[in-house]
C-alpha cells in the first residue's frame, strides 16, 4: 500500500494557525483520500508543534485521554520541521477518520478511506 505525507502548513484562514494538506500536487487543505493499509505521516513545515488527534466526528471536541478503541494517529506532538511516525490506516472503506490538532483544536481535517482506484467523490462516507 502507498505511503502518504500530509504537510502541516501555515494557514491563511483568520484564527487558524495551521492546516493539513496532502503532500501531492494540487491538494487542498482538509481532506485526503487513503486506502485501508496505507501508511500516513505528518510533516510539520511550521515553527510550532502540532499533534494530529482523532475525533469522534467532524465537530467533536478532542477527547483526552483517547477513548478505548480510538486510533492513535501519532505517538506525540510533531515538532517544527520534523515528521511524525507512521499511522497505519486500519479503518474500513467508506470510513472518514476526523482529526484535529490536540494543541490547536480549530485545526481540523480528515482521512477518507476509499476503495482502491476511487476517490472520495465516488464513495459515500460513514
Amino acid at each position: 500500500m502507498p505511503d502518504w505525507s500530509i504537510k502541516i502548513v501555515r494557514s491563511k484562514q483568520p484564527g487558524v494557525l495551521a492546516e493539513f494538506v496532502g503532500d501531492v500536487p494540487g491538494a487542498k487543505p482538509g481532506s485526503f483520500d487513503v486506502q485501508q493499509g496505507d501508511l500516513v505521516s505528518w510533516n510539520n513545515t511550521t515553527g510550532e508543534a502540532h499533534w494530529p488527534w482523532p475525533l469522534a466526528s467532524k465537530t467533536a471536541a478532542p477527547a483526552i485521554p483517547l477513548p478505548p478503541g480510538s486510533p492513535v494517529l501519532v505517538s506525540g506532538s510533531v515538532q517544527p520541521t520534523t515528521s511524525s511516525d507512521d499511522y497505519n490506516v486500519g479503518a474500513a472503506t467508506g470510513t472518514t477518520v476526523w482529526y484535529c490538532c490536540r494543541i490547536h483544536p480549530n485545526e481540523r481535517a480528515c482521512l477518507v478511506v476509499v476503495p482502491f482506484g476511487q476517490s472520495s467523490a465516488d464513495t459515500p462516507s460513514v
